[in-house]
C-alpha cells in the first residue's frame, strides 16, 4: 500500500512524522510512504500569540483539507493541536506514538523556576503556561515568541531572556533534551491535553486499510481521558486549559487546569481509583467548576 503522508514543514514535524511512519510499518510492513509538507496558518504567522488567533486548529486545518481533497492519504499531527471536534469525514486512528507529556524550562543561568531572579523574563506564547506559572511566580514577565523549536531557542538567546518553556517531547525528539534545566512538575504546570502524543488521522472511508493496527493501550486510555476533558471544557487555545493522566497500578493520577485568563485559572491534582476511569474527565471538570465557585 502506497500513501501520501501530510505534515507541517518544521524539522520537528518531519521528525515526528518519520517516527509515526516507522511505527506504522511495524504493523503494516508493506506500507510505502511519501511525505508531503504543508504550510499551515500557524506556520505562516509567527507574530500573533496563539491565544490571540481568531480560530482553533491553526496548525492542522490546511492538512485536514488536503486529506479531505485526497491530496494526501494520512496526516500526522501533534495531538495537542487537534480540536476535540473534527470534520465528520475524518477520524483519528487509535494507534498513536507517545513521549514525555511534561513541559520543560531552559534558563540562561541554568536555574530552576523557583531560582529565577525576581521579575525574570520567560519566553512562551502559551496562555496555559503563562497562567500556571503566574500562580506560583506572579513576578515573572512573559515574552511571546513564536516559531519552531530551533527558531524559538535562537530568539531566546538573541533577546537575552532568562528562560524559555517548551514541551519536553519536542526537545527529546530533536535530541535537545540535554538543554533542559528543569522538567516542570505537572502539579505546577499542567501539560496540554494530549501533549507528547502524535495523532494519526485518516479519512473514515479508509479505516479498513488500517485494521491491522493495535487497539487501545494504557497510554491510549490515558489520552482518551485527556481528550474527553478537553471536550467537556468546550474551549480552545484562547483559554488556559490542560490535563495530564497517568495510570499508576490501581490508581489514576490526574492533573488538570482551567481558566479564562492568565490571572484566572484553577489547578487541581487528584488521585482516583481505577474503577473511576470512565468518570475521570467529568470528575475533574466538576471539581474545577466547584473551585471556581
Amino acid at each position: 500500500m502506497r500513501i501520501h503522508v501530510g505534515t507541517r514543514k518544521s524539522r520537528l514535524a518531519l521528525a515526528q512524522t518519520q517516527l509515526a511512519i516507522e511505527s506504522l510499518k511495524k504493523f503494516l510492513p508493506n506500507l510505502e510512504t511519501q511525505i508531503v509538507s504543508i504550510s499551515t496558518k500557524g506556520d505562516q504567522d509567527f507574530q500573533t500569540p496563539l491565544y490571540q488567533m481568531p480560530t482553533t486548529g491553526v496548525f492542522i486545518k490546511e492538512i485536514e483539507q488536503a486529506l479531505i481533497d485526497h491530496t494526501i492519504d494520512l496526516a500526522v499531527h501533534s495531538l495537542k493541536d487537534v480540536s476535540s471536534i473534527s470534520d465528520d469525514r475524518l477520524m483519528l486512528l487509535p494507534f498513536t506514538v507517545f513521549e514525555d507529556k511534561r513541559d520543560a524550562l531552559i534558563s540562561k543561568d541554568h536555574q530552576s523556576l523557583t531560582e529565577l531572579k525576581k521579575g525574570a523574563r520567560i519566553a512562551t506564547s502559551s496562555i496555559r503556561r503563562m497562567a500556571c506559572i503566574h500562580q506560583v511566580r506572579p513576578d515573572i514577565e512573559f515574552v511571546s515568541i513564536r516559531g519552531n523549536i530551533d527558531t524559538r531557542l535562537e530568539k531566546f538567546k538573541k533577546m537575552d531572556l532568562d528562560g524559555i518553556v517548551l514541551a519536553m517531547a519536542g526537545l527529546k525528539r530533536l535530541s535537545k533534551d540535554d538543554l533542559v534545566d528543569e522538567i516542570l512538575d505537572p502539579s505546577i504546570l499542567v501539560p496540554a491535553c494530549g501533549q507528547g502524543t502524535l495523532a494519526v488521522q485518516i479519512r473514515k472511508e479508509d479505516r479498513d486499510l488500517y485494521a491491522g493496527l493495535p487497539k487501545r493501550t494504557i497510554s491510549q486510555r490515558e489520552v482518551e481521558i485527556e481528550r474527553e476533558f478537553l471536550s467537556l471544557c468546550n474551549t480552545g487555545c484562547h483559554d488556559p486549559i490542560g490535563c495530564m493522566i497517568q495510570f499508576d497500578n490501581d490508581h489514576i493520577l490526574a492533573y488538570a487546569c482551567l481558566g479564562t485568563s492568565m490571572e484566572d485559572i484553577s489547578v487541581i491534582r487528584e488521585v482516583l481509583p481505577m474503577e473511576k476511569e470512565s468518570q475521570t474527565a467529568s470528575i475533574l471538570y466538576e471539581r474545577l467548576q466547584e473551585k471556581k465557585r
